[in-house]
Formats: C-alpha cells, sequence, structure tokens
C-alpha cells in the first residue's frame, strides 16, 4: 500500500474525552454541497509544514485540523515524524488559509494509527466535530486538504465502511487523496470528522483512519510536549503485537496439502495467500504457497513493523540428479530476506541459529533462526524462521516465516505452534 506525504523528495507515501470542545464548527449543510462545505470549514483547516533548520525551507508537507480547543490540531504521525527522529534538524510550523503561521509543539503519537496532536496557543478558532457515528455505506463524504502544495481543496467521494480484511482498522474511501492532504478531515454532509486522510492505492481508491481512533487518543489525555515520545511509541508498539499475536495464537490455524505436507492456510482476514508453480519446461517440481499481508506500521521513510508473512514450498527432484537437486534446495534455503523496511539506524544485525532437528515425518530438517534488535525500542524484534527437510534425496520441503516488531516470548510461541502445524506428515 502507498502512503501518501506530501513534498518530500524520493518518498512520496502510499503513505473525545478531553471536556475541552466548547463551541463546535458542524453546520447542517445541503448533501453533496461540497462548495459549500469547504467555504465553511477552510479557515479550520491548515497546511502542516516540516521545516529543515538548516535551510530554513520546508522539507515535507501534510494537513492537519484543529481537534480541541487551546489549538490542538490533528494529523498524521507521518507527516511529522522527522521532527521525532531527528528534533534538531526540523521544526513543526502550520499555514492558515488566511497566510497565518506559526510554530507547532508535538504533544502526543498513535503510530498504529498514524495519528499525531499538535499544539499552538496561537489557533484560537473553534474546533472541528468528530462524529459521533459511522457513516451509511454509500454516503458521501468529504476530503479535505493540500494536495501538492496547490492550495486547499476538498474532493467527494464515498464511505465504503471499514474493511474486513484489514487489521490496522482503515476506512476504504471511493476519492482521490493526493500528496499533501494526508491529516487532512473528511466530513459528513453535516460537517463532522468522520475520518483522518492517510493513504491511497490510485484508481479512486484511499483510506481513512477512522474518527473513532483519534477520539480514544483525545481521551487518553497524554497531552505533554516535553514527554518521552519514544517511550510512548514503544509501549503503542508492544501493545500492539501483544494483542495481534494473542488473537492469532488463541485460535486454531487452518492447514491445506501442498505436495506431501501440511501447509499454513489464510489464518486471519488481512493475511492473503497465493500459489505457484514450475512451468512444465522445468526439469524439477516446485509448488509453493505465499501468505502475506499489505499493512504494515510506519516509523520512518526507512523503517516499517507490525507484518506478518509466511512461504511454503515443496519440491521433487525429476531429472535433477542428487547434487542438483541439493544446490537447488540450498540456494533456495538461503536466499531468504526480511520482509519489513529496517535501516541500520533502526535495527541491529540478524544473529542466527542453526542446527539440525529430527522432522515429524522422521527425517533431518535444517532449521535456522535469526532475530535482530529495535535499537530504539528495548523489548521488540525482527525474526526469521527457516525449515528445511529432504527425504530420499529427490524430495524437499522448506518452511518459513518472518515477524516484524514481536516480543521474544510471542515469537517463540509463533513458531512453536507453527513448527507443529506445518508438518510434513
Amino acid at each position: 500500500m502507498r502512503r501518501v506525504k506530501g513534498s518530500r523528495l524520493g518518498w512520496l507515501l502510499s503513505l473525545a474525552g478531553l471536556g475541552l470542545f466548547g463551541m463546535v464548527v458542524g453546520t447542517s449543510l445541503a448533501e453533496g454541497d461540497a462548495a459549500q462545505l469547504f467555504k465553511k470549514h477552510s479557515e479550520h483547516i491548515y497546511q502542516i509544514r516540516l521545516i529543515d533548520l538548516a535551510a530554513e525551507k520546508k522539507s515535507a508537507l501534510g494537513s492537519g485540523f484543529l481537534v480541541s480547543s487551546g489549538g490542538v490540531l490533528a494529523t498524521n504521525y507521518h507527516v511529522i515524524e522527522s521532527a521525532i527522529s531527528n528534533p534538531d534538524k526540523f521544526r513543526i510550523e502550520y499555514l492558515g488559509t488566511d497566510g497565518s503561521k506559526g510554530e507547532l509543539k508535538l504533544l502526543d503519537v498513535d503510530v498504529i494509527n498514524d495519528l499525531a496532536l499538535l499544539k499552538s496557543p496561537q489557533l484560537t478558532r473553534a474546533p472541528f466535530e468528530l462524529a459521533a457515528q459511522e457513516p451509511q455505506q454509500g454516503e458521501t463524504i468529504y476530503s479535505l486538504g493540500n494536495p501538492h502544495d496547490i492550495g486547499f481543496t476538498v474532493v467527494p467521494g464515498t464511505y465504503n465502511g471499514i474493511s474486513d480484511k484489514s487489521y490496522y482498522r482503515r476506512i476504504h474511501f471511493s476519492g482521490s487523496i493526493n500528496a499533501g492532504m494526508s491529516g487532512g478531515p473528511t466530513l459528513d454532509s453535516q460537517g463532522r470528522v468522520v475520518g483522518i486522510n492517510v493513504s491511497t492505492a490510485g484508481n479512486q481508491i484511499s483510506f481513512l483512519v477512522p474518527v473513532a481512533a483519534l477520539q480514544a487518543l483525545l481521551a487518553e489525555n497524554h497531552l505533554q510536549p516535553d514527554q518521552n515520545m519514544k517511550a510512548r511509541i514503544r509501549q503503542q508498539l508492544f501493545d500492539n503485537q501483544d494483542a495481534l499475536y494473542g488473537s492469532m495464537l488463541a485460535q486454531e490455524w487452518p492447514t491445506q496439502k501442498l505436495g506431501e505436507a501440511n501447509v499454513l492456510a489464510e489464518m486471519v482476514p488481512f493475511v492473503k495467500c497465493w500459489g505457484g508453480s514450475t512451468d512444465e519446461k522445468r526439469r524439477y517440481v516446485q509448488v509453493s504457497s505465499t501468505c502475506q499481508g499489505d499493512e504494515y506500521v510506519y516509523l520512518n521513510p526507512f523503517f516499517t513493523s507490525g507484518t506478518v508473512n509466511y512461504q511454503f514450498f515443496w519440491m521433487e527432484a525429476g531429472e535433477l540428479n542428487r547434487w542438483q537437486f541439493y544446490s537447488l534446495y540450498e540456494n533456495l534455503f538461503g536466499g531468504f530476506v526480511p520482509d519489513n523496511r529496517a535501516g541500520e539506524n533502526d535495527v541491529g544485525e540478524f544473529s542466527c541459529d542453526e542446527k539440525f532437528i529430527k522432522s515429524d515425518s522422521g527425517g533431518q530438517e535444517k532449521v535456522a533462526i535469526c532475530t535482530r534488535a529495535y535499537r530504539e525500542y528495548p523489548g521488540l524484534f525482527d525474526v526469521m524462521f527457516i525449515g528445511a527437510s529432504v527425504h530420499s534425496n529427490d524430495k524437499a520441503y522448506v518452511r518459513h516465516f518472518s515477524l516484524a516488531g514481536v516480543s521474544r516470548e510471542n515469537s517463540k510461541a509463533f513458531m512453536k505452534k507453527f513448527m507443529e502445524t506445518t508438518a510434513w506428515q
């Protein structure tokens, strides 16, 4: 999935409980009157600018909107992330439709839902009203933002509900969210916020963070400009992986046959499986099942987490001799890479433990378990497992999984169940 983020060179991302609301700006509007909607609410949205301190020029752009009295704005985490990673290099500013501008302080983030809260006491206009319930399926809703730094605009589209194939809850919006609109509000016909612009897959397929996630973040009341943001993010990542693996491990895992092996099928809705096989011209047989999710948690332009992927390969030697088949099998075993993006400043080197174990079919299985630690989020790791077994020199079974941002405890529990479930019978 491509996140949307405005104007960062080389990185176009295919990316209520405070009691402070007072006056709100929601007013009754004629359904579908996008022009009137924009006229009523354009003064309550802002361009969010990441300013490079050395150059005194904008480095990234997004959109934001008022959500609470006292000048509290909401935007996407990915719009302002660089100010967290490099606070001495960047500052955050707002630019209003009336030309007003000023500095913003970071109050809080929710990296799982790609949200951030910012504040400037200079912003005294009334906040948007946050919707108390979801729109009806098929209802027209309106995305506001500043696409490609060309000026604020409103984009009408259709509310298609929250995808049942998504773990990280996202609204499917049939409308064009473009670069620079990230973090802007999407409104119903009454001017109430129903979602926050976050990503696009192109061709009128866009996604919004449900307003309920923003309401939950506000209700947590962590509005502290000087809090340890890395510690806050680490706790969110840890809680998220606990919930994710807790739900997966608690259920029965479905299996299917691949050659003579049992392999894991689509165990959760957000992981999709695809098959492949060699063509008739090959001198050997290889059949595969690859299961992966297209969702992730964005941490920075070079670092993503929160993914679960697994693969299986059944191989038969066919016309290959023993050594040719062994070479093919060894190349496959050594060719796996992690499925998430991570830089050397984000993670350590992989540490791998290789050993031979007795497989369930009575033969030997070569197993490699590789882990790398997150530098700034202690207790979290990327984990890869590779297992390969050969029988009678003419058949082989390779199984693999890759987990991003998991605790040791959850990775061990996942590996145990994976090995028990995906056996060569």
